[in-house]
């Protein structure tokens, strides 16, 4: 077929709109159906021709495109040297994104809100186009600039939480944060806000939490427990690490801390003892 840049030109004003097509009898056809349904994607064109009449215009070839050179390319120069001036009708200034480059006053959906059902549509729509093909993503290969790193650097330090919003994690999701966590140690300088805290130990005395729920102990934690205990400052010895608990009341994590230290105890209801393996 025969690559053609065309033109449908107002012949009262000289008004044109251009457009390219390697079929131009159906590109022809399917514009005249457009035109006079009243829905043609370009607002202007459609104005005038609902204005003049069909009459008034002439479908025009202006340009023959050799094969083997880009058709796209050849209307988009043409699209370049007149969109923007009285004379065009277009409005975008490419031919594969038409409303690229537009000005926003005259985007077809300039002012109209668009629905949650819409936004839904919208995003499955990209989602699916992504999936097929990798490199359909506009992302892929190209990287920010360090301008681009500050800014975005910046906004997420001015309000971290902000991608979280009105936004909950589904359960599945909890379970395997928390099955990736547990057991690690949390970043060096990381400590819990008092109202963590708060939340943690509400959530303990509701019996919704526990650091130890579905966990074993291992081997060589079970002989530590076996291990004798004794508290320096009264002097009094336990048979077991579970004594210990039992006698004071304490947490596995406080003993274990205070074991390791080898030093008194510096904060809480058990300020001043110390605890060592006899």
């Amino acid at each position: 077929m025969t690559q053609v840049i065309y033109k449908i030109v107002n012949l009262i004003n000289d008004k044109f709109y251009v457009g390219s097509t390697n079929n131009q009898r159906e590109r022809f056809r399917t514009h005249r159906n457009k035109l006079r349904r009243g829905v043609h994607h370009c607002a202007h064109l459609q104005a005038s021709w609902s204005k003049y009449g069909e009459e008034k215009f002439a479908f025009k070839v202006i340009s023959h495109v050799p094969d083997g050179e880009s058709l796209q390319e050849a209307e988009d120069a043409w699209l370049i040297s007149h969109v923007g001036k009285p004379h065009c009708y277009n409005s975008g200034l490419r031919s594969g994104a038409p409303m690229r480059g537009i000005q926003k006053e005259r985007h077809p959906n300039f002012g109209k809100p668009i629905t949650e059902e819409q936004r839904q549509q919208i995003s499955q729509t990209l989602k699916d186009f992504y999936a097929k093909d990798y490199f359909n993503h506009p992302r892929v290969g190209k990287q920010h600039t360090e301008e681009t790193k500050a800014k975005i650097s910046a906004a997420k330090m001015a309000n971290p939480v902000a991608p979280w919003e009105g936004k909950r994690r589904s359960e599945k999701t909890k379970a395997k944060i928390g099955e990736t966590q547990r057991g690690k140690p949390k970043a060096p300088g990381r400590k819990v806000s008092e109202a963590g805290r708060a939340k943690i130990l509400a959530a303990a005395a509701a019996g919704n939490y526990s650091h130890w729920k579905g966990r074993e102990h291992t081997e060589e934690s079970k002989q530590k427990m076996r291990k004798k205990v004794l508290e320096q400052t009264s002097g009094q010895l336990f048979d077991s690490l579970t004594a210990v608990l039992t006698h004071y009341q304490m947490t596995m994590p406080t003993l274990r801390r205070a074991l390791l230290a080898g030093t008194p105890i510096t904060k809480g209801k058990f300020t001043g003892l110390v605890f060592v393996y006899a």
